[in-house]
């Protein structure tokens, strides 16, 4: 175990790993009253919408909700289930664990003071806001039982267990490491996406359908207009999220996550262990210019 952990260490400082990207910032010039926005960062600042704190259809993001509590209180086989519930946002394993479990959002909103969240009777009917759902994921971050949770989120699969594609919303901002995403049943009256990157937590909740919620997250986190369709995504970043990529001054080159590099026989403990944000090197790396400011001139003695 002590040679493993050598290694590792070696490896960081052999390869420079590096945090990944930085937060978003809300736009208020951006927003749009069909979508709730809300940013929390790591100090525990919250930055919303108008409507950030509105009760909306919480849709697949009651999941995380309810994942987290199975796996502190859960039988062993569910909690086995919660990573793949997450990744391809699985109705029938979030229906038996609904169905095993009533009270688990519930609990869950009245421990971490999630003042709009509420079950309403089924999971897949489920009240919450863009403010209380990030809260919610920046505040496990550092629990070591929510590792599945987070896994989930950053491996979530292009196409979910249902056909909907999973690469829209906050998936989309800079610096986002992993998503949950949600929708309705007819696919396009609502949508929701949450997500989590290195110091922050986002979520964005719509009326309307994917592309809209698309172009409500960009304009209102300020990234501009939505874009098309997203190309595979790079070695160790998850589906529709942006290149991940390691720097150390002005030197930037392709990365991909320490975790995400390791041989599929490292042991859990150590996979969890390590911050998701340790980046490791993959191509060859680039000089970005950086702007010197100017030297101001010194006048002459007289």
């Amino acid at each position: 175990m002590k040679k493993l952990w050598g290694i590792l260490i070696a490896l960081a400082i052999a390869f420079g790993l590096a945090p990944a990207a930085q937060a978003v910032t809300l736009n208020p010039e951006g927003m749009n009253p069909r979508s709730s926005l809300a940013v929390v960062y790591s100090d525990g600042t919250v930055a919303a919408s108008p409507n950030g704190y509105e009760a909306r259809p919480a849709l697949s993001l009651s999941k995380l909700y309810l994942g987290y509590w199975v796996l502190y209180n859960g039988a062993p086989h569910h909690k086995a289930q919660v990573e793949q519930m997450l990744r391809v946002s699985d109705d029938n394993i979030a229906n038996n664990m609904d169905r095993t479990y009533p009270q688990a959002i519930d609990e869950i909103a009245r421990q971490f003071g999630l003042g709009s969240t509420y079950r309403n009777g089924y999971w897949g009917s489920s009240r919450t806001s863009a403010v209380d759902v990030s809260r919610f994921i920046e505040a496990i971050k550092p629990d070591p039982v929510a590792a599945p949770v987070f896994r989930g989120m950053a491996g979530a699969t292009p196409i979910a267990a249902d056909g909907f594609a999973q690469n829209y919303g906050t998936s989309r901002l800079p610096g986002v490491q992993g998503t949950k995403f949600g929708w309705s049943n007819d696919r396009v009256s609502a949508t929701a996406t949450a997500s989590y990157g290195h110091g922050f937590s986002a979520a964005v909740m719509t009326y309307g359908d994917a592309a809209t919620n698309t172009n409500d997250a960009l304009r209102g986190f300020g990234v501009g207009p939505a874009v098309g369709p997203i190309a595979h995504p790079a070695p160790g970043s998850a589906p529709g999220q942006q290149p991940l990529t390691s720097s150390v001054g002005p030197i930037q080159a392709p990365a991909q996550r320490v975790v995400d590099a390791l041989p599929p026989e490292t042991p859990v403990e150590i996979t969890n262990a390590i911050p998701r944000d340790w980046l490791v090197p993959t191509g060859a790396p680039e000089l970005v210019p950086v702007e010197v400011p100017a030297i101001p001139s010194i006048p002459a003695l007289p």
